[in-house]
């Protein structure tokens, strides 16, 4: 539970810095015989901060809670 919680932790301050994961897109703009023209875009798909947020809270909680065991 705690490495959980650290991950949530890290990937909502990772999500609060960066702002979205970044991807590119290739697609194919013309095709004549053998030659291919393609494009390739720079994206980036957003992440709300309030999710991050979420993230982050709910990451502490489970390294909080991941200290003490049930007997």
């Amino acid at each position: 539970m705690r490495a959980l919680g650290i991950g949530l932790v890290i990937l909502g301050f990772i999500g609060l810095l960066w702002g979205g994961i970044p991807y590119k897109k290739t697609e194919n703009v013309a095709e004549i015989g053998g030659l291919k023209m393609q494009v390739t875009e720079k994206k980036q798909m957003p992440i709300a901060p309030w999710l991050s947020g979420i993230a982050i809270l709910a990451g502490a909680a489970l390294i909080m809670r991941g200290g003490k065991s049930a007997v």
